[in-house]
């Protein structure tokens, strides 16, 4: 399978390349990053290259791990990533720390969750993130997910843990809107 270019109003998404590397390793370093994340920690600029060389190809070839780049032009720099993974059946997402607040990530998940409905066929699609990650809380309710509750992560964390995250689905068929019950 080749990465899709999806376009939004004000978004470019596409395939990580290799010219993204040092991006990708200067925004996971961000200290929020080592509490709210799974990414290697202290991250170095070769967990950036094997994510990039090895990680993201490897995933659009199986079909198992649909990566893409959030930017904002076609040729322009990196400002965050997004991804699903078909064991879980779930999507991820981060943005670089200068580009965090203008609801950009909202706007790409709109684009991947609509695109993996109807490419895919997906009925539902799932997301976790650590208790206590606001933003991505946030990202998730306006993209219309419905607030499933209070358990460990599905993923496992760098230590061995699966430390309490929050989850939630989206029902591809329902129209998309905000859904009360959402933790603070």
């Amino acid at each position: 399978m080749t990465a899709p270019v999806l376009r939004t109003e004000r978004l470019w998404l596409d395939s990580p390349v290799l010219s993204d590397r040092y991006a990708v390793a200067e925004y996971c370093r961000d200290p929020l990053f080592e509490t709210l994340m799974t990414l290697p920690w202290p991250y170095e600029q070769r967990h950036a290259d094997h994510f990039l060389y090895r990680v993201v190809p490897g995933g659009w070839l199986s079909g198992d791990e649909l990566t893409w780049a959030v930017r904002d032009t076609e040729h322009g720099p990196l400002l965050g990533i997004i991804g699903w993974r078909r064991e879980l059946g779930d999507i991820g997402f981060w943005l670089g720390a200068p580009h965090r607040g203008r609801g950009l990530m909202t706007e790409a998940v709109v684009a991947v969750t609509d695109w993996l409905a109807e490419e895919l066929r997906l009925a539902e699609i799932a997301w976790e993130c650590v208790v206590g990650n606001a933003a991505s809380v946030s990202v998730a309710r306006k993209a219309g997910f419905e607030y499933t509750g209070e358990r460990p992560t599905q993923l496992t964390f760098r230590d061995g843990t699966h430390p309490l995250a929050w989850h939630g689905r989206l029902k591809t068929a329902e129209p998309r809107a905000e859904r009360p019950g959402w933790p603070v």
